[in-house]
């Protein structure tokens, strides 16, 4: 637990997590607007999905994509600066 610890204080940690979040945060504000989008584009498709319950699971299923694209985004950085090392 102390090596975890140890881990996260070094520069590569931070710019590996920074790397994530801004990934993260990037796809999160594309994927609102993407709604907001299909929302006035399709506005008979979106009330079906928001009827139907599909809506949810959809938003629900990209937002996972999205958080495990920021993970291994962060994990690859991670790797390319040999913050696995220990």
């Amino acid at each position: 637990m102390t090596n975890l610890l140890l881990m996260a204080t070094t520069t590569n940690t931070k710019i590996a997590v920074a790397a994530g979040l801004i990934i993260f945060v990037m796809l999160f504000f594309k994927l609102i607007v993407g709604f907001i989008k299909l929302c006035f584009h399709h506005p008979v498709i979106f009330f079906i999905l928001l009827i139907c319950g599909g809506l949810g699971f959809l938003f629900s299923f990209l937002f996972a994509g999205i958080l495990i694209l920021a993970v291994v985004v962060s994990g690859v950085v991670l790797m390319m600066l040999n913050g696995f090392d220990n």
